[in-house]
């Protein structure tokens, strides 16, 4: 494997490590009810989260040791738990109820933790006849349920089910995928690169808004840091820019167009990783009209998704938000895949409900439908058309001190050829989506990303305080969650 590819690769191993989910299973009981039933219920129930941490891909930390049985029962058990969860930085809380569960101890430390929380229990079997009922789980979660309300905790649930049903996977899977979206959200710091086109003024953002908001950083990539920064690697660093190029030719693409441009684009793309990386960014949100184009010649169309490729979100055109709606989107994956950002731009001459997703060659060439050509043409950008299939469509964006973030699932059809790269979709209705956009807050740019991730996506933006929208709503001004 060659040395750029090692490099690359072990950046994105690197910060696949850093994205890993580290979650806190903290199972409850009542201190009243103690049982030889509740505590095989509890036994059990760790067998099980242990197990799905293996085959959901997460780190658990348990509270094995905060008392003699591990569990969460009275108010003086919350400092302890928190001391461990807190020392370890946990991303997520889940609070298994082992029996009717400990409210008071869990609204406290889901307030203190201030995490992403799911609450469950097991379904309780055949009551013993006219005995005491051993658990009474369920019963236990409407009142754990109803105390986050009053210290407004935002929580997320899977109802009452067996510990070995498929019920508890799924609902797990999800909840995780939102804790991710959280997670890579409170974490933004985004590498902003040169200036906004002169037209563009759809892609003002409130810069101080998104901070004190949302605390999301942008970070002035000015343009004669980032030239000096292409210039040096141009002069000095010509193993890199040979190595990257060859790690494109060993990807499929045909870069000969290019001719001495390759050099260039090669330049450019190690400087935007490198000012990203210096700089603790997470996401890139770049100018790609003059900066490049009249200094080299070329456009960092193609560039941009190959950091996308990179497990680097980046966004052409300046547009911040939509490298804010890159990062959600590949975090609602678990970073399986790359985002990709589009313009909204032409209905389909034959199908009412289909639209051409497009941009100027800056979709990342994992995505490149099998078996297609895929080339850079001098200019820098890339012409290969995506692999269809499930694919959400998002766009995060504000207007008046609110956010939203628009979320609808769609899937790719066949369509006529065109240039840069493209997908056609169809949705269930255009016209109601369509109208959806016309009224905002939303702009022509959106973010795709294959999969279904809608719910996800709705259930984080509950934890972010983020208006969700979506084409069955009737407009923006309706009730929100």
């Amino acid at each position: 494997m060659r040395g750029l590819r090692r490099q690359v690769m072990g950046e994105c191993v690197m910060k696949k490590m850093d994205k890993r989910l580290l979650v806190g299973v903290v199972p409850t009981r009542r201190e009243a009810f103690e049982n030889e039933t509740t505590t095989r219920q509890k036994e059990e129930v760790m067998k099980r989260f242990r197990q799905l941490s293996k085959e959901l891909d997460f780190d658990m930390v348990d509270i094995e040791d905060i008392n003699e049985e591990g569990l969460l029962m009275t108010y003086r058990d919350v400092k302890a738990a928190y001391a461990k969860l807190s020392a370890a930085g946990v991303d997520a809380l889940i609070f298994p109820h082992c029996n009717f569960g400990q409210e008071e101890a869990v609204g406290r430390l889901a307030k203190d933790m201030g995490v992403p929380v799911l609450i469950w229990g097991p379904r309780d079997g055949w009551p013993n006849g006219l005995e005491w009922r051993p658990t009474d789980a369920q019963c236990g979660m409407f009142a754990t349920t109803k105390l986050l309300m009053h210290y407004g905790v935002k929580y997320s649930y899977i109802e009452n089910c067996e510990t070995d049903s498929d019920i508890l996977k799924e609902g797990l899977a999800d909840f995780l995928a939102a804790a991710n979206v959280v997670k890579a959200f409170r974490a933004l710091r985004i590498a902003r690169i040169s200036t906004r086109p002169k037209e563009f003024l759809s892609v003002m953002v409130n810069e101080a808004e998104l901070l004190e908001k949302y605390d999301i950083e942008l970070v002035p990539g000015e343009p004669t840091v980032i030239l000096d920064r292409v210039e040096r690697i141009l002069n000095n660093d010509g193993k890199r820019m040979e190595e990257l190029l060859q790690d494109l030719v060993d990807a499929g693409l045909n870069i000969d167009a290019l001719g001495k441009k390759r050099y260039p684009l090669a330049a450019i793309e190690l400087a935007l990783m490198d000012f990203a990386a210096d700089h603790d960014c997470s996401a890139i949100s770049c100018e790609c009209w003059n900066l490049f184009r009249k200094k080299y010649g070329i456009s960092p169309c193609f560039i941009l998704g190959d950091l996308n490729d990179r497990g680097i979100p980046a966004a052409c055109e300046n547009d911040v938000h939509a490298a804010i709606t890159s990062v959600m989107a590949v975090a609602a994956a678990r970073y399986r895949t790359p985002s990709f950002v589009a313009d909204l731009t032409i209905r389909h001459p034959e199908n009412d409900n289909a639209e051409l997703l497009w941009h100027c060659g800056s979709f990342a060439k994992r995505l490149k439908k099998k078996g297609a050509d895929g080339y850079i043409v001098e200019a820098g950008k890339g012409f290969y058309e995506l692999e269809g299939g499930d694919v959400t469509i998002l766009r995060f964006d504000g207007l008046d001190g609110e956010y939203y973030m628009f979320a609808g699932e769609a899937k790719g059809v066949e369509g006529p050829v065109t240039n840069g790269s493209y997908l056609w979709v169809e949705v269930d209705d255009w016209v109601k989506w369509e109208k959806k956009f016309m009224f905002g807050p939303y702009i022509h740019h959106v973010v795709g990303i294959h999969g279904r991730y809608a719910e996800i996506i709705r259930e984080a933006c509950r934890y972010l305080g983020i208006h969700f929208d979506c084409a069955d709503l009737p407009n923006r001004y309706g009730k929100q969650e």
